[in-house]
């Protein structure tokens, strides 16, 4: 089983990924991050308060029945 997020700004490496992309656009960080949310379906960024509750719920006896899947957990993201 594996869980995929995608962009979550709270981490550092998603900021180490798409800073330097950013100030090559000419745009703050916080713009990048408005562009990377606008391509979800949720129009926002997961969490890490999210991810780890997913993380949890996967890890309980309430997945048990799920083999071999890969959670995606990009919020419908439009590049996906």
């Amino acid at each position: 089983m594996a869980l995929r997020p995608q962009a979550m700004s709270e981490t550092d490496t998603i900021r180490e990924a798409f800073e330097p992309r950013a100030e090559a656009l000419g745009i703050t960080w916080e713009q990048q991050q408005q562009v990377l949310a606008g391509r979800t379906h949720a129009h926002r960024l997961m969490t890490l308060e999210e991810m780890a509750d997913m993380v949890a719920l996967m890890a309980s006896d309430q997945a048990r029945g799920m083999t071999g899947t890969i959670v995606n957990l990009t919020l419908g993201s439009l590049d996906d």
